[in-house]
């Protein structure tokens, strides 16, 4: 999900020209700018933490807070892939949101937010084919200009797989349910046998020495942003008995 931006600016008449002949004379930033986050806190809530956690797969809305009138556009980027949003949420205040992914091991990348003043036309244009924004000033037009420093928050992007360990009861069991529950009442159910295909929600191993162990990693769906999710696992076994399994699980 993006926010909405408009794919070139054309024709754009400068609103504060004496903050920009200020900014472009070297008298400093002309406007303040503070970067928000809302991964770090649970119900959509935004921080200003600039250390943040985010989940596999779990898409993060960032937000830049500038003063009203100082800015035409706000240039996010993350890992080199960078948007030009000139649609405000409310005056002032400029949104993108992007997915983070990562493997089994944490990833950590810096996500950036610089708000700029037209001059003539942005510098920053939209590419349709490839769905990608390119710094492309023109050679007679005069730059874009910077009015506040860049703002920049951490963001580390995790996983985690869940692991119960049991006994088997008269050879591999014949099905597991899983149940995921997060501290605001959000509730997901995954059921599997050990025996369906290898796209199964599930994975077992053993057993060894008689034990077997269940696996599986969860969608950023299915677990609290910050907090703690509970998790419950039922086996039914082999010999048609039950057994519940309980673990939770920490996010930062």
């Amino acid at each position: 999900m993006r926010c909405e931006t408009a794919p070139i600016f054309r024709g754009m008449t400068v609103v504060a020209a004496g903050l920009a002949c200020a900014a472009a004379s070297g008298c400093g930033y002309v406007t303040s700018a503070r970067m928000w986050a809302d991964s770090a806190l649970p119900a959509g809530r935004f921080s200003t933490q600039d250390e943040q956690w985010v989940w596999d797969g779990e898409p993060v809305t960032f937000e830049l807070q500038c003063d009203p009138g100082a800015v035409h556009f706000v240039v996010f980027g993350v890992d080199g892939d960078e948007t030009a949003v000139s649609v405000a949420e409310v005056a002032g205040r400029y949104r993108w949101t992007r997915a983070f992914h990562c493997g089994a091991e944490p990833r950590t990348l810096e996500v950036y937010a610089t708000p700029f003043l037209i001059r003539g036309r942005c510098d920053w244009v939209h590419d349709k084919a490839s769905d990608t924004w390119r710094y492309y000033p023109g050679r007679t037009e005069k730059p874009d200009v910077q009015t506040a420093a860049e703002q920049t928050v951490r963001v580390t992007c995790y996983r985690k797989t869940l692991r119960f360990r049991f006994e088997g009861r008269g050879g591999p069991p014949k099905g597991l349910t899983l149940v995921l529950t997060r501290p605001d009442g959000g509730r997901a159910e995954i059921a599997g046998s050990p025996q369906a295909a290898k796209d199964a929600p599930f994975a077992i191993t053993g057993p060894e020495g008689g034990v077997y162990t269940v696996s599986y990693a969860p969608t950023h769906e299915q677990v609290s942003r910050a907090g703690t999710t509970h998790a419950e696992l039922l086996i039914r076994h082999a010999d048609g008995s039950t057994q519940r399994l309980a673990r939770d699980v920490e996010t930062p």
